[in-house]
């Protein structure tokens, strides 16, 4: 292997047995606009972007390769853009030096490793660049191209590359009570790929890994935020320095307690033909179909593993059991001396049943070892039985046989990682010199990390959102929870579903991957949720403000109600005054019955025009009076019996 072959001053060339590894961060639009004192808006970037460095070429060149794929047009124009940064045109060349040893733990057992040639040097092309999207946020990628070889120290050099940006299967080193906990960039955390490997930067920096990737940042970010139009308006808040600490967000990471990682996500993409032929076997030349996998992997070609690391296993009990993989387990793994026993006219034989079989070394068993680890960020990968590697060598594409029947590329996804492999990839060498990386692999990457980032903030808002209504709820004030619920659905919520891509890709190859990372990386299942959440939360809030406005009417009716007796009570009184005047004044006969019309009257000056009319609307709103109270009572006692 030559690690720089073929790289010259012009055009990089794709060769077989290479690896486009792409670190993408995530900067949210909250904190460009922080940056900034104003929020990036598609307009200024696409002004900015004709005179910034090479965004120019970059865009020349790569975005027409992902508009072939995606529909990326909204309302007549697309709104995102690839940025150039500080990195030279022909890629930056850092040096990467691994551990002579390695160890991990899991399922209760200490490994420790050390593969042949893990702790050379190895020297890596790395291209940086900018992604701005249509609501403001920016991510960040740096892109890595590695030529390898197929032996058992590249493959653990690989899975360290992978563990540098997700170290699970590793422990931190103890902290104080109390403490803070480790961050990647720290210079010691006890993890041995954030501690051990080390790159030297053209800069001449010996770094670790993450902290070569925060030096690569804020060099980069001091640029470009000092070139964007600002807006640095009175009264604001200082704005957001433009480094890695104050731009990336970071996060606990769950599989290793006491460290918090920057949130990234990642891109590979392999151009090897054996791996290729290996996840996708060739058709039978007489049945002109493949080879289930079934065959390709078979138990008695992973049973002497399982054997092997068995006999490592210490004798007597000890706490922690520790396999220590020397230069006897390697020998043995790379020379399989147990296949030294047959013939060649044996091994021919046996390779008809064996489609996968290309040796008596077996390396097509050492090569599923990898990739089925590579594929679960897994690096205990000489650990697996068969049916581990066969789940994971299930690829989310091909899904079915006539896909499988192109034989264009397979791809896998971890929570973390979304992982191609290809024969060849025609769109990796038109990209390669610009992104570093496939770039319809890289637009589902994208894609789906923005949707992800933005879901996991809707979330947060979302819960936000609840802790409030319930605060004020408790206080009563419903008005203002209603209002907070209004604020957020013509908000946070009318803001995701607008800058969330929808499944933008053209053809079913890119469509039905970009699917599948939607569920695994939990964004339409998180969508449901939230939703669920928030109409709940929305209902309960409306119910509980109709059973408070129903009880406000109740209790204006009993207002009105008692109204309206002191009301009979001065109409009553107005009767007495009238019966009084009558009596008194015109010598009107009053007399009260039990007969209808329960009044009597006679005598006197009744026949007078005035007083006849008195009499009418008197007797008129006894009866209307009567019967209103008739009509009530009804009413009740019906109410009542239902």
């Amino acid at each position: 292997m030559t690690e720089m072959a073929s790289i010259t001053h012009d055009f990089e060339e794709c060769e077989d047995k290479s690896v486009y590894f792409t670190l993408s961060l995530y900067v949210s639009e909250k904190k460009v606009t922080a940056a900034l004192g104003a929020p990036l808006g598609a307009e200024t970037v696409r002004d900015f972007q004709r005179g910034y460095r090479g965004s120019k070429r970059l865009r020349d060149a790569v975005e027409p390769l992902f508009n072939d794929i995606a529909d990326r047009e909204r309302l007549g124009a697309v709104d995102d853009f690839l940025l150039d940064t500080l990195c030279p045109q022909n890629g930056e060349f850092i040096e990467i030096t691994a551990p002579d040893e390695i160890a991990w733990s899991t399922e209760g057992r200490r490994f420790i490793a050390t593969p042949p040639g893990l702790g050379k040097a190895r020297t890596l092309r790395i291209r940086r660049f900018w992604y701005t999207h249509a609501n403001g946020a920016i991510g960040y990628h740096l892109s890595f191209r590695y030529n390898y070889d197929h032996t058992p120290g590249e493959f653990y050099f690989l899975s360290l590359l992978q563990k540098a940006a997700a170290p699970k299967e590793f422990e931190a080193a103890p902290r104080p009570h109390g403490a803070p906990p480790f961050r990647a960039t720290d210079d010691r955390t006890g993890i041995a790929p954030l501690d051990l490997l080390r790159v030297k930067s053209p800069r001449g920096e010996d770094l670790s890994f993450w902290q070569y990737v925060r030096a690569s940042f804020d060099l980069d970010a001091e640029d470009l935020f000092g070139k964007l139009p600002r807006d640095p308006g009175k009264g604001q808040a200082p704005p957001l320095a433009p480094t890695f600490d104050a731009l990336v967000a970071e996060a606990p990471f769950i599989e290793v307690p006491g460290l918090v990682m920057p949130v990234s996500r990642l891109l590979f993409f392999f151009e090897d033909a054996t791996f290729f032929r290996r996840l996708l076997p060739e058709p039978d030349k007489v049945t002109g179909v493949p080879p289930p996998r079934t065959l390709m992997v078979q138990e008695e070609c992973y049973l002497p593993y399982q054997r092997k690391l068995d006999g490592l296993n210490p004798r007597g009990l000890v706490d922690v059991p520790e396999i220590r993989m020397g230069p006897d387990y390697w020998h043995w793994v790379i020379n399989r001396p147990d296949y030294d026993q047959f013939t060649d006219a044996q091994i021919d034989a046996a390779r008809k049943t064996r489609p996968g079989m290309d040796d008596r070394r077996r390396q097509d068993c050492l090569q599923y070892l990898f990739i089925a680890g590579f594929n679960q960020n897994i690096i205990d990968f000489m650990n697996q039985d068969p049916s581990e590697i066969l789940d994971s060598t299930d690829p989310i594409y091909p899904a079915t046989e006539e896909q499988a029947t192109e034989r264009k590329f397979v791809r896998f996804a971890n929570p973390r990682a979304l992982t191609t492999y290809v024969e060849k990839a025609r769109s990796l060498e038109a990209a390669n010199d610009y992104i570093g990386t496939c770039p319809y692999a890289f637009m589902i990457h994208v894609v789906s990390m923005h949707n992800e980032f933005m879901t996991r903030e809707y979330e947060a808002s979302a819960f936000e959102l609840i802790d409030e209504v319930e605060k004020l709820g408790n206080k009563g004030r419903l008005k203002r929870a209603a209002e907070a619920f209004y604020a957020f659905r013509t908000g946070q919520y009318a803001n995701y579903y607008r800058d969330r891509y929808m499944n933008v890709f053209r053809y079913d190859t890119e469509s039905e991957v970009f699917e599948k990372m939607t569920q695994l990386r939990g964004i339409g299942r998180r969508n449901d949720y939230i939703e669920r959440l928030i109409s709940n939360m929305e209902s309960q809030t409306r119910d509980r403000e109709a059973r408070l406005a129903k009880k406000d009417e109740s209790a204006m009716n009993l207002l009105l109600g008692a109204l309206g007796v002191f009301g009979f009570f001065q109409l009553a009184m107005m009767w007495a005054d009238k019966l009084r005047d009558l009596s008194r004044n015109d010598e009107v006969s009053v007399s009260l019955s039990w007969v209808p019309p329960f009044l009597d009257l006679s005598g006197g000056n009744l026949d007078q025009p005035w007083n006849e009319f008195s009499v009418f609307v008197l007797y008129a709103s006894m009866t209307f009076t009567i019967a209103l109270v008739i009509f009530l009572v009804w009413r009740l006692i019906r109410g009542f019996l239902r």
